[in-house]
C-alpha cells in the first residue's frame, strides 16, 4: 500500500564533479532536467552552454543510459544510438554561450519512460598555455533526461522488511519497489512499520533520512537501512510508504 502526493514542478537532479579547478565554475549547462516524447516536435531538446570564465573552453556533450541498482550505483553505458546531438564537441569563446540541440531518435513506441543523461565535460586542452598560464580546469555537468511516453504513472511501494544492522546499529531493510511506468523522486517520506515486538510505528524526517530525494526508475527496486534501535531479530515485519513524488 501506498500513498502518493505529487508536485507540479519537476526537481533537476544533477551531479557537478570538479577534477582539477579554481573555486569559479568554467561553465554552466542548462536545464539540468529536461522530459521529451519519444517522437514529434517534442522529441528534441536545447540545452545551452555558457562560458562564464575569461578563457576559451573545449567542451564535449554525449548521451549515456541510465540504470540504478539494488544499492543504489548508477550504471551508465553510451547511448549514441537513441539521440542524435549537434554539436557534440565544441570551443566556447570567453564570456559567451553555445545552444546544443539534443533528438532522440530511438523506438518510438514506449510502454514506459526511459532514463538517460547527457553530460557535458570540459575536455582538458590547455588554452591557457600559450597565454602565460598554467591552470587547468576539468568541470562535467550530468544532467537528467527523461523520454516519456503519454499516460505512465509511478507505483511506488514497500515490498519487503526484514531485521538488520548496519555498522553497529539495529534497524530494518526496507525495500522499495517501483512496478510503475515512470520515475518517482521521494521527497519527505512517512514509513509505517508493523509486527513484532514493536506493533506499529511511524518513522519521518531523519529517521528516514535515507529515502530523502531517492530517485526509483520505473522498475527499480531499491533497498534500504533504516536504523530503529527497537527492532528485533526473528520479527515478521511489514510497511507502508507515504511521500511526496516528483
Amino acid at each position: 500500500m501506498h500513498t502518493i502526493l505529487r508536485r507540479s514542478t519537476r526537481v533537476a537532479f544533477a551531479v557537478l564533479f570538479m577534477i582539477v579547478g579554481v573555486s569559479a565554475f568554467a561553465f554552466t549547462f542548462m536545464p539540468m532536467s529536461v522530459s521529451l516524447s519519444p517522437s514529434g516536435a517534442q522529441s528534441v531538446a536545447s540545452f545551452r552552454l555558457t562560458n562564464d570564465s575569461s578563457q576559451q573552453i573545449a567542451i564535449s556533450i554525449k548521451a549515456m543510459t541510465r540504470s540504478i541498482d539494488e544499492n543504489g550505483n548508477e550504471i551508465n553505458e553510451p547511448a549514441d544510438k537513441d539521440f542524435t546531438i549537434f554539436p557534440t564537441r565544441v570551443v566556447v569563446q570567453p564570456n559567451s554561450f553555445q545552444n546544443i540541440k539534443v533528438q532522440y531518435k530511438g523506438t518510438a513506441k514506449l510502454s514506459k519512460e526511459m532514463a538517460y543523461r547527457i553530460i557535458a565535460e570540459q575536455v582538458p586542452i590547455d588554452f591557457a598555455q600559450t597565454q602565460g598560464s598554467g591552470v587547468k580546469v576539468l568541470f562535467r555537468y550530468i544532467a537528467a533526461l527523461y523520454v516519456t511516453p503519454p499516460n505512465v504513472k509511478e507505483n511506488v511501494s514497500v515490498s519487503k522488511v526484514e531485521y538488520g544492522e548496519q555498522e553497529g546499529k539495529h534497524g530494518f531493510w526496507v525495500t522499495v519497489t517501483n512496478s510503475g511506468t515512470r520515475h518517482a523522486l521521494i521527497n519527505d517520506p512517512v514509513l509505517k512499520i508493523s509486527g513484532g515486538p514493536i506493533g506499529s510505528v511511524t518513522l519521518t524526517g531523519d529517521q528516514v533520512i535515507a529515502l530523502q530525494g531517492q530517485n526509483l526508475l520505473p522498475g527499480n527496486v531499491r533497498r534500504f537501512f533504516i536504523p530503529y534501535d527497537n527492532a528485533s531479530p526473528n520479527a515478521s515485519y511489514m510497511g507502508t510508504l507515504s511521500a511526496t513524488i516528483e
